[in-house]
Parts: C-alpha cells; sequence; structure tokens
C-alpha cells in the first residue's frame, strides 16, 4: 500500500527580511557601508515550510500578511519552493519586517516589526486542513492562540509541536499552560531556563518530547519515560548567516520523526539541517543534497542514561 502522504501545517510569520552583510557593528551616530545585503521572505513558520518542503514532505504555511506587492513576490517565491500558500490571509497594513544585520561569522543582530502577522486567529487554520494533516508546527505565535489552535489540532489525532519563541521568556506561566496539548516543544537555552529548572519538570508539564537547540553547541532532548539524547553537528562549511537555522532544524527534525518514529534520528536530521543552514545567506535553507548528506554523517547522536550529565546552562 503507499505511504500516506505527509502533510505539514506551518503556522507563525510571514515576514519582509532584510539583511545587511557588515564588517563590523557600527558605534552609536556611526554609519558604516554593507558589504552586501538581501531581501526576501523570512518568519519562523515561512522558513520553516520551505525547509519542509526541501525535505520532501508536502506543507501549508498559515499566517497573516499584508496584500503589498511585495509580500505578493515573496509569496510567489515560496510557491516555487514548494510551499502551498493558499491559506496565507491578506489583509491592509504593514507587512511583518525584520532587519537582520550580520558580521563576519554569522553572528546576526535582528529588530523586528510584527505588523499585520498581530492579526493572526485561530480561525485561521480551516478544519478541512487539520482533518488531512500529520503534523502541525506552531513557531513563534502567542500562547494564548497556540493553544486553542493545539486543542483543536488534537481532537483530529495530529502530531504537534510548538516552538514559542520570545514568547517563553515574555509569558512564561501562559506558555507553561498549554503545553498539555503539545507533542514536542522546542526551545533554545534562554527559553528552557525561563520556564523550567530542568527538562524534567517541563515534561510534567504534558510534551512527549523537550528539544533544546544549544545553537553551536547541538542540540538535546528528553522523551517521556525516561530517555534522553545529545548531539551534535559542526558545520563542514565557514558559518554565512545563522537566521532561521533553528527553524530547519526544526523541519528536518519533525519530518524525520514522522519518517522514522525515532527521536535519535529525528535529532541527527535536524543537527544536520540547522549545521547546513549557517551556511546559506538569506533565512531560509539553501539545499545542497549531497553536501547535506555529507554533514549528515558528521553529525554525533548519542543517548543519555544519566540526565544530570548534561543541564540547560552547560
Amino acid at each position: 500500500m503507499p505511504r500516506k502522504p505527509r502533510i505539514h501545517i506551518a503556522v507563525g510569520n510571514l515576514n519582509v527580511d532584510i539583511t545587511m552583510y557588515v564588517p563590523r557593528l557600527p558605534k552609536p551616530d556611526e554609519s558604516i557601508i554593507a558589504d552586501d545585503t538581501d531581501i526576501g521572505p523570512g518568519g519562523a513558520a515561512s522558513n520553516y515550510s520551505v525547509a519542509v518542503s526541501i525535505y520532501g514532505h508536502r506543507v501549508y504555511l498559515i499566517a497573516s500578511t499584508s496584500i503589498d506587492p511585495l509580500v505578493s513576490s515573496m509569496l510567489k517565491e515560496l510557491e516555487k519552493r514548494g510551499v502551498n500558500t493558499f491559506y496565507v490571509k491578506r489583509v491592509e497594513g504593514p507587512p511583518g519586517i525584520v532587519n537582520v544585520i550580520v558580521i563576519p561569522g554569522g553572528e546576526r543582530f535582528i529588530v523586528k516589526y510584527r505588523g499585520v502577522n498581530e492579526l493572526l486567529t485561530p480561525n485561521d487554520v480551516p478544519k478541512t486542513l487539520l482533518k488531512k494533516a500529520s503534523l502541525i508546527h506552531m513557531a513563534s505565535i502567542p500562547p494564548n492562540i497556540a493553544g486553542e489552535i493545539a486543542e483543536r489540532a488534537l481532537g483530529f489525532g495530529l502530531l504537534i509541536s510548538y516552538d514559542p519563541g520570545a514568547y517563553a521568556l515574555t509569558m512564561p506561566d501562559r506558555v507553561l499552560k498549554i503545553l498539555k496539548y503539545v507533542s514536542i516543544l522546542f526551545l533554545n537555552r534562554r527559553e528552557a531556563k525561563a520556564l523550567a529548572v530542568d527538562i524534567d519538570h517541563l515534561l510534567d508539564h504534558g510534551p512527549q518530547m523537550v528539544v533544546v537547540k544549544k545553537g553551536g553547541a547541538g542540540a538535546l532532548i528528553a522523551v517521556h519515560g525516561g530517555v534522553y539524547y545529545k548531539g551534535i553537528s559542526r558545520p563542514l562549511k565557514p558559518p554565512v548567516n545563522s537566521t532561521g537555522a533553528g527553524d530547519a532544524f526544526a523541519a528536518f527534525f519533525n519530518s524525520a520523526y514522522l519518517d522514522y518514529h525515532d527521536p535519535g534520528k529525528a535529532l541527527q536530521y535536524g543537527l544536520a539541517a540547522g549545521a547546513l543552514k549557517v551556511t546559506c545567506r538569506g533565512s531560509q535553507l539553501c539545499w545542497d543534497k549531497q553536501y547535506f548528506n555529507k554533514q549528515l554523517g558528521e553529525t554525533s547522536v548519542e543517548k543519555i542514561k544519566n540526565p544530570e550529565e548534561w543541564m540547560i546552562e552547560d
């Protein structure tokens, strides 16, 4: 029998990313000349969607964005990369805009303007789509909206993942409250520390898995039942821009988990995708299958028996 198609729903922001590559950060009242610049689609859900399409699964983007012609060109670019944008809501108002300043080595500094991203509602996710999807991923959306969407998705038997982003820092209590609906929780180190003193405490709130992304130090997973993994994947090329690396990580992690039902293998794929992303110029994953396979082969993942061997803050 043919395998059921793997369909993701990605809910979150669609931004216009303006990226400038500079030799150094300017001092107060100083102007410097950028070495290069890029303007293209960004936003966590948008970045996730592109990476899912690259992996080989189908993906629908759910977002609230502007009717501005610049956004129309962004949507066409996403469609060319395999993202279904049929359910993206277009409204009057300024789009989300993100200014990214990248210095040599790939470290970046980000200023965000949310614009009409703020108009996203749970009703923007249609039930007809929930019925046919395998997984829904919510990225950088407020916990009250994420909770309502997740509760609805749970009724359709979807795997539910949530990356709260900055909301883990600004609304930790509200994020914790909705974790009973979440299958896979993605956090970085700062976010994890804001929510709990240790990983097991986060699992007590309901997720099946907690994934802590640690940048260049790799990532950690805790799974219900006392199973723990750690892994690392050093980029095989010099880093260029780390923007969107966490989104590519989540996309390949979720996709591989749907395919293999193995957290360790999912971590390997996620780490390799994140390492590949930091070598790309824009906010979204660029693709080189041969290089990815080589990066995958250089990715180290191991199971840990004693969770005290790793801590959120290490």
